[in-house]
């Protein structure tokens, strides 16, 4: 018998859909009967490839265009296998495929997408400092006021509030949909621009501009094009500055009569500060994935 050169007949014998949670991603595998115009030499790499090829190149699309609106919308082939039919005589194979995506399906009052699971972790834990003053105005550039604590020079060492959280962004990188199209170029700017700088407005979870600072943030490989943007964050009741005693030409503190400190001011550093809620643009829905940062579901939305 000749060697295959194309399929002659082909036709979808068997399907499975499976979809979950933000959790779990969305299934969809196919098996299709297909019969070629030869024999199939299954050690042969250019008459597997004819029989593999049943359903197209690895990563391409099920849908013509990939689309938000439709629960299998953003599914891409992930891998297909082949059986030869029994008594066929490599002729017919029952091939199958499985295609599937990170997105998970969302609906709720007026929302019915697709979308990217975001993760949030919140950590308390108070930071330990040296305080020369209690309380302290925390708004100036002199003297920063409150109770004297410090007795001959040596502040009190004590605990402070402190808040960090991580938020954690499933990215395509795949330029797709085109209408939200992202790169992991584009994925990097995100981390290079926000890392090291303060909120200029209100972020979920920190109401108050300047109050919460991206510390750093990270790009790690998922599978295939989707990637996972982390940012991590940091609230702190004292902005991250420490308590500076003015000291004298010997750099020991400037004291009073009672050996407390005469003048105290803030010090840290200096840090421009940017709209923190521009790395939710990474997400397809930038609202969706702010709402599921700040409640934790889409259920609440919008």
């Amino acid at each position: 018998m000749p060697a295959p050169t194309a399929i002659t007949r082909s036709a979808i014998v068997a399907q499975n859909f499976a979809d979950g949670g933000p959790q779990q991603a969305g299934t969809y595998t196919v098996t299709r009967r297909v019969t070629l115009d030869g024999n199939v030499d299954v050690e042969n790499a250019t008459h597997m490839a004819l029989v593999l090829g049943a359903f197209g190149k690895p990563l391409s699309a099920l849908r013509a265009t990939m689309v938000l609106t439709e629960r299998m919308g953003m599914m891409r082939l992930r891998a297909v296998n082949a059986t030869p039919v029994v008594l066929s005589s490599n002729t017919v194979f029952d091939v199958t495929a499985r295609y599937d995506q990170l997105y998970t399906w969302a609906e709720a009052t007026g929302l019915s997408t697709l979308h990217l699971p975001v993760e949030v972790d919140l950590d308390a834990t108070p930071r330990s400092v040296l305080m020369y003053r209690s309380p302290a105005n925390l708004n100036t550039t002199t003297d920063i006021g409150g109770t004297k604590v410090d007795y001959a020079s040596k502040p009190v060492q004590t605990n402070i509030s402190q808040m960090t959280m991580r938020i954690s962004l499933i990215v395509d990188c795949s330029s797709q949909p085109s209408a939200s199209a992202r790169t992991l170029v584009s994925v990097f700017d995100k981390v290079s621009t926000y890392s090291n700088k303060w909120n200029s407005a209100s972020f979920p979870h920190f109401s108050s501009a300047n109050s919460v600072l991206c510390e750093s943030g990270s790009v790690a490989h998922i599978r295939d094009e989707y990637y996972r943007a982390t940012f991590n964050f940091r609230w702190d009741a004292w902005y991250l500055c420490e308590q500076a005693p003015k000291t004298d030409v010997w750099g020991k503190a400037s004291n009073d009569a009672d050996g407390q400190a005469v003048t105290v001011t803030w010090k840290s550093q200096n840090r421009s500060s940017i709209d923190l809620n521009g790395i939710f643009d990474l997400s397809p829905n930038s609202a969706l994935a702010k709402q599921n940062a700040l409640e934790g579901s889409f259920l609440t939305f919008p």
